[in-house]
């Protein structure tokens, strides 16, 4: 693997100065530190460190030999993606930051997924056509760590196999991906513009996923690539698509990189779409961590507060002090209970997710028992061979987006359940601020296509001796019928049928009864062989999918469960030790408690400069 130096004109981006949000987190965790807080500590430090290392994903997608990891490569600096004319990206490739570079395989060994450290040096004999033909080796995806200054912000580049046809299932893995992905950018060469396919793709990809963005490679190879954007861009407007646009050269960045030349890195124009992805991906993507740490933030602060005040408040007025004890008693007692399997909430969580796995599922159902009808009406007008590819490709295309739409409806139904749970124990001031979404793996359905020829007898040559054959067959049979017809009739007509004229007529009509009667039976063949695949094919995708959705609903209960169990066990902790400071400060002298509430006084005034940070981020 080589790794050209960066050029001195296009120095790796200066970390971002502080923000007063950075500063309240630090100050927050020294707080809960000096509070002995450290269940606290470490949430608040994870929002802290989402802060400067937002998790930001963003997939490059588009049609084989497209220049997509030439792309990455020159993005990153670094020769990480399998690039050869001869080989094609095979599987999808997750790179993210590492201070070292390494790889690692998934794939699917008989039942058992399995993960292999590989020197990346040897990539291609996994994630390329060449190394890894029609995934021989069961690759589901490729984990790239590189040492690169663009990753280290949090970004995270997905390099997706070549789509081969984009309109049709090729494009599954990609667009199940994105309603949870920050951008996408879609990466076609200056040879020719945007097909129909591709123009749709993005169509569909825009309503997935909220960044959309084009990149038109190999400007270097093509001199006409002025015309060829021009006509790409005018494609776009055509269908209403309004997204930033970028012709540019890996290889040209290539070079810059290797001899530092800033003139050469500008001609690449990979400057431009280093800033298009930082505004329109990164920035969004850090708008929205900010958003989240404040949310965190802001609950944190709350649950501490919480404590102080009631100390602070037993300190001013002892004789509340055996109430007050009662109170955080009951209070801590509820949320024992409330922590058990049979709280309210916990069963609404369990009815919620019951009502999702149904619904998602019975919807499923009822897509690909449409789809199957759809297919029938389409078959029954199957006459040509050559047909049956769009009917394939429709039909890949109509799973995909019926795969996509089982997903996001997950994703939606969690968001929507963690609400409601959270508006139920508002009572118990539980803060929850809204959550990132559901892992969830990119399923290619044209994995489970099993493309057989809907014709046995192959074309050309072959074909048409064959089809010679059965006219030659369907003649003679005539010509003997008739030769016998007049072995039973008058000499006359005898004589008449037994002419040449009328001998050949009767041959070529017969023959033709034949050739016709052959091509019904192989259209029937045809389409008989055409519904046994349609119907193999979306059993084989129901099972699957049926089998991953089952999967994800039960991780997403299981993630529910224990983030709320672990918000409520945050929560009595907090009842429990404000109850144990406020007995030990009636044990205390005057003196003492004057100066514990000297001290809550500077920690809810410290707490209330955080909350105020917090609320100015979060918009509140």
């Amino acid at each position: 693997m080589t790794t050209p130096a960066a050029p001195t004109a296009a120095p790796a981006p200066a970390p971002p100065a502080a923000s007063p949000l950075d500063g309240a987190v630090v100050e927050l965790v020294r707080m809960l530190n000096a509070l002995g807080r450290t269940d606290l500590s470490e949430r608040a430090t994870a929002a802290g460190a989402r802060l400067k290392r937002p998790n930001t994903i963003i997939c490059v997608v588009g049609e084989f030999k497209q220049g997509k990891s030439s792309l990455v490569n020159a993005l990153l600096g670094s020769d990480v993606c399998p690039v050869d004319d001869d080989l094609a990206t095979s599987a999808i490739t997750l790179v993210r930051f590492g201070e070292e570079a390494s790889a690692v395989v998934r794939r699917k060994v008989g039942d058992e997924q399995v993960a292999e450290r590989v020197p990346v040096d040897e990539l291609s004999q996994w994630c390329s056509e060449r190394g890894n033909p029609g995934n021989v080796k069961g690759v589901q995806r490729v984990e790239l760590a590189v040492p690169s200054a663009m990753l280290k912000q949090g970004l995270m580049i997905v390099d997706t196999p070549g789509m081969g046809g984009l309109g049709a299932g090729h494009a599954a893995a990609t667009l199940s991906f994105l309603p949870f992905a920050d951008g996408l950018l879609l990466v076609s060469d200056a040879s020719a513009e945007l097909s129909a396919p591709e123009v749709e793709f993005m169509r569909r990809a825009l309503e997935l996923c909220p960044t959309v963005l084009f990149a038109q490679t190999k400007i270097d190879l093509y001199p006409a690539w002025s015309r060829i954007f021009d006509l790409n861009r005018g494609h776009l407007a055509a269908v209403g698509i309004d997204i930033p646009m970028v012709a540019l050269s890996s290889m040209l960045r290539h070079e810059a990189l290797i001899r530092k030349d800033r003139n050469l890195n500008e001609l690449s124009k990979f400057p431009e779409l280093v800033t298009s992805i930082g505004e329109r991906v990164v920035e969004p993507a850090k708008a929205n961590a900010a958003t989240r740490s404040a949310g965190d933030i802001r609950a944190i602060s709350g649950l501490v507060r919480t404590g102080l005040e009631q100390e602070r408040d037993l300190l001013a007025d002892p004789s509340r002090l055996k109430e007050a004890i009662a109170d955080l008693n009951a209070a801590k007692q509820q949320l024992e209970h409330l922590r058990g399997p049979g709280a309210r909430w916990a069963t609404l969580l369990a009815d919620r997710v019951g009502d999702v796995s149904s619904r998602v599922t019975h919807d499923f159902r009822g897509i690909m028992r449409s789809t199957l009808r759809d297919m029938d009406g389409r078959i029954e007008t199957l006459t040509k061979g050559d047909e049956w590819d769009d009917v394939v490709r429709d039909l890949q295309t109509v799973v995909a987006d019926g795969v996509t739409e089982a997903f996001v409806a997950v994703e939606q139904a969690r968001l929507a359940i963690r609400a409601e749970i959270a508006a139920h124990l508002r009572d118990e001031h539980l803060a929850l601020p809204t959550g990132r979404g559901s892992k969830v793996e990119a399923m290619d359905v044209r994995e489970l296509w099993q493309d057989k020829a809907l014709d046995n007898e192959a074309k050309g040559g072959k074909f048409a001796f064959k089809q010679g054959l059965t006219g030659v067959k369907g003649a003679q049979g005539g010509v003997m019928m008739f030769g016998m017809m007049g072995s039973f009739l008058p000499t006359t007509a005898a004589t008449l049928i037994a002419s040449n004229p009328v001998l050949l007529g009767a041959g070529m009509l017969f023959g033709g009864m034949q050739l016709m009667e052959d091509r019904k039976r192989r259209v029937t063949m045809r389409r008989q062989t055409a519904r046994q695949q349609v119907r193999t094919f979306v059993d084989d995708v129901q099972f699957e999918v049926t089998d991953q959705l089952t999967a994800l609903i039960r991780d997403v209960q299981r993630s529910l469960r224990d983030e709320f169990t672990e918000r409520l066990t945050e929560l009595q902790r907090t009842y429990t030790e404000t109850a144990q400071r406020a007995q030990e400060s009636a044990k205390s002298t005057q003196e003492e408690q004057q100066k514990r509430s000297g001290e809550l006084k500077q920690q809810l005034e410290l707490l209330g400069k955080i909350e105020a940070v917090a609320n100015s981020v979060a918009g509140s």
